[in-house]
């Protein structure tokens, strides 16, 4: 198979089990808050968040080792692979345990996070079953770094998605007919144990020469590139994940489990979207990297403001349909009682578009292997968004985290960006980053709220055939208005002419 179908197998393979993931998910959940409780939600979410940040001390070791392992994988350099592949068993091993002492400190400080909750199981037990289900994701999953060096992704998402789909059939049975939470997280842990063995029987079948016992050590030059590389991965992990899981704490700390169980909810849709959409920006990543080698920074400001308008259109057209149809999603999936209110939707909203407007400088920044200057930024945003948020949730609620983490996203945006990869790269200017980036966030904004209003006026109704069509409206005004304002920019009449070109292909075979 070619590498290019590969990838483009690899991202069809992605999307569409990630689809059916995402749907799965949404019923489990239903399930979950039917069968057990807003409480149990909530704890399910927040423990979800502590696991997510402490799964950060993984340190990027994989990525940096599986970008060594694609020239050894295609010059059949089987002992690198197999010293590498050593070298990340081991450094799994020993994160294994820095993971268990991170989480029996934690312990201690469990019912201070939680608060008042009315659940039947004990609370160290559950927190004890999701640091289980964390080490075992690091059981035998180094050898997986051998499938994405070899762009075998397809069947990593497919044999994950086979044991998912099992997983969920098994928790959604058990919380109908048992209703025990903690079997329902047993469940999650046996299916992701027998998920790694699976995979590893597979590469050990088809790479043989992977199980071979002489190993020889690594060399000292690829150990000092992974060490460098992590040292910097780990200050970005560190900054996204406390961004991320630092609003669910936060919620919960100031506001409460209640508050955490319904924002379970919407972050499940708003995840599930934006895993969807940057899977597109992800697959441009070797693409970019290849075209820096042999470009000037004319050509590459040129393809980077394509990639960045359509950046700007992807997520701004998701926000606008979102805006429209996350409430009545939530009413027919869970009920009235865990809405939100307009003005939080709001600021959720436009959290989640410049959250996915980070893909486009992320594409060029992860191709150019831009992570040590930059390497503070990160940190400094998600200190900034801590206290942020914390001050405006105590004067405004749930509203106050999302606008805390709108506010300090800025320093990324208008400082880190520009300074560390677009003036660098592109030679552009200050003013035109921010005339560009704050064009587009004020047109995102205009047309969430008219296309809002105009939704509302039409007033659709909440069924499900309802939602679609109030989706249908809301990217079809979306679109006039992204053609009413662009219709002269380079970018619009780029990709105008790129899919007229599509269409007449098509009729001419």
């Amino acid at each position: 198979m070619q590498r290019t179908k590969r990838s483009f197998f690899n991202v069809i393979v992605t999307l569409v089990t990630n689809v059916v993931i995402l749907l799965t998910a949404f019923m489990v959940q239903r399930i979950l808050i039917s069968t057990m409780g807003s409480d149990y939600n909530g704890i399910n979410g927040l423990f979800t968040s502590i696991i997510s940040m402490m799964s950060l001390t993984d340190m990027g070791i994989g990525s940096a080792i599986i970008y060594h392992l694609y020239r050894p994988a295609a010059t059949s350099d089987y002992n690198t692979i197999r010293s590498l592949l050593r070298f990340y068993r081991n450094s799994y091993m020993a994160i294994s345990g820095v993971v268990l002492l991170i989480g029996i400190v934690l312990m201690f400080f469990i019912p201070a996070l939680v608060g008042d909750v009315v659940i039947h199981e004990s609370l160290y037990l559950i927190f004890g079953l999701f640091m289980t289900d964390c080490l075992v994701s690091y059981f035998l999953s180094y050898k997986k770094s051998l499938l994405y060096a070899y762009q075998m992704n397809y069947i990593l998402d497919g044999v994950h998605f086979v044991f998912y789909l099992a997983q969920n059939i098994a928790q959604i049975v058990v919380l109908l007919y048992f209703k025990s939470f903690i079997v329902f997280l047993l469940l999650k842990t046996i299916s992701k144990c027998i998920e790694n063995i699976a995979i590893t029987i597979y590469i050990r079948r088809r790479y043989p020469f992977a199980s071979e016992k002489k190993i020889l050590p690594l060399d000292s030059e690829i150990r000092s590139d992974i060490i460098m590389k992590v040292k910097a991965l780990l200050f970005h992990r560190l900054g996204k994940l406390s961004v991320t899981g630092g609003d669910s704490l936060v919620i919960t700390g100031v506001l409460g489990i209640l508050q955490m169980s319904l924002y379970t909810n919407y972050h499940l849709i708003l995840g599930g979207i934006t895993a969807l959409l940057n899977k597109v920006f992800e697959t441009l990543t070797s693409s970019v990297g290849n075209f820096l080698l042999d470009s000037d920074k004319k050509q590459r400001y040129e393809v980077y403001r394509k990639i960045d308008f359509l950046n700007f259109w992807f997520f701004g057209c998701a926000a606008v349909v979102l805006y429209t149809t996350i409430q009545p999603i939530i009413i027919l999936w869970v009920g009235d009682q865990y809405l939100f209110s307009k003005i939080t939707l709001f600021f959720l909203i436009i959290n989640f578009y410049q959250e996915g407007m980070r893909a486009s400088v992320t594409t060029f920044k992860e191709a150019a292997g831009i992570y040590y200057t930059d390497r503070f930024m990160p940190l400094i945003e998600a200190a900034f968004n801590v206290m942020i948020s914390i001050f405006f949730a105590q004067r405004m609620g749930i509203k106050g985290v999302f606008l805390g983490t709108i506010i300090s996203s800025g320093i990324i945006f208008f400082y880190s960006y520009p300074k560390y990869v677009c003036i660098p790269l592109f030679h552009m200017s200050w003013i035109q980053y921010v005339k560009q980036t704050v064009q587009h966030f004020m047109f995102t904004i205009i047309a969430i709220l008219g296309v809002g209003w105009f939704v509302v006026w039409l007033n659709i109704g909440d069924s499900w055939i309802a939602i679609v069509a109030s989706g249908l409206v809301s990217m079809l005004a979306f679109h006039i208005l992204l053609l009413c304002i662009y219709w002269r920019s380079d970018e619009m009449r780029y990709f105008v002419s790129v899919m007229l070109k599509l269409v007449i292909k098509r009729r001419s075979v």
